[in-house]
């Protein structure tokens, strides 16, 4: 559960970051942006530095798609922060309600992805004739479409169902279940010495 409390502060920040970054307004300029490229001398760090600006130009050019997935992402992730704590803690209840949270969880993780197509193409075919126009720059493997979409796939199931996966698996095992059996258990054995 720690680690699905580490991902849900980052699903926090992430959120946050992107609603603060739509609402500034400010994107980076495309032209700058190769021109900032050529003047790193790996090809390799030019053309991930010119990615992380066309996924940031992306984002603002579907910033209706983006602010409700990310205002979502806040509010789901800040349930997951909240219900890892909770299974942590022994909370009574808290295994239910951290396995309803992992469900919601998974099933945005992939709205979300269906939902962000077209900013995928959008940044991937930028970052594509990019690394193209790049002076030198050897087209690498690593920098075509079909590798960039893989990665993102990539990211989906071991980062983000992944983890979600590992978490369910931990909440049902026998361990996991005999040490809720336990909190339970202690916690009716207080409540009937508090009776008067």
């Amino acid at each position: 559960m720690v680690v699905t409390w580490l991902s849900g502060v980052y699903g926090v920040t992430m959120g946050c970051g992107t609603v603060v970054y739509l609402r500034e307004g400010r994107v980076p300029d495309d032209t700058f942006a190769i021109v900032d490229a050529q003047a790193i001398a790996d090809p390799s760090a030019a053309i991930d530095n010119y990615r992380t600006g066309a996924e940031l130009r992306a984002i603002a050019a579907f910033g209706k798609i983006m602010l409700p997935l990310s205002v979502a992402q806040v509010l789901l992730s800040i349930l997951l922060v909240a219900a890892s704590a909770m299974a942590l803690a022994g909370r009574p209840g808290a295994r239910s309600f951290a396995l309803q949270t992992l469900a919601a969880n998974a099933v945005f993780a992939a709205i979300a992805y269906a939902a962000k197509q077209d900013l995928r193409a959008h940044w991937v075919n930028a970052t594509v004739d990019a690394a193209s126009q790049l002076n030198g720059a050897p087209i690498l493997d690593l920098h075509t479409s079909a590798s960039w979409y893989w990665v993102t796939r990539i990211k989906l199931a071991i980062f983000e169902l992944g983890v979600i996966g590992f978490a369910v698996f931990a909440l049902l095992s026998k361990r996991t279940t005999a040490f809720f059996d336990a909190v339970a258990r202690a916690e009716e054995r207080r409540e009937r010495e508090d009776e008067p």
